[in-house]
């Protein structure tokens, strides 16, 4: 009739080691995301930056005679819209990352 106090003990030990394998979970769990926080902080920018919001917008030229296949339903032409040239774009990146 020993058994009990052998079982409770047993039931503890299970439980000390639960809550061991908890907290260090836990812990890895936190230095990980620790560890990709410092990584993404340090990674670089966008390589390329953002085009100039200033737009152009241009009609084609035959548009208004009405014989350009960019009409719309109602006859009205299309109009083109294109970015405008900027100087302030990235330089291209020429090296590889190379195997």
């Amino acid at each position: 009739m020993n058994q009990r106090p052998d079982l409770t003990s047993a039931v503890m030990r299970r439980e000390r080691s639960r809550n061991r394998m908890r907290l260090l979970t836990v812990t890895a769990g936190a230095a990980s995301l620790a560890t990709a926080g410092v990584v993404a902080y340090n990674l670089p920018g966008p390589a390329h930056t953002a085009a100039a919001s200033k737009t152009v917008t241009t009609a084609p030229a035959s548009a208004e005679s009405g014989d350009s296949g960019d009409s719309g339903e109602n006859g009205a032409a299309t109009a083109t819209t294109a970015p405008a040239s900027s100087a302030s774009q990235a330089p291209a990146h020429t090296a590889s990352g190379g195997s």
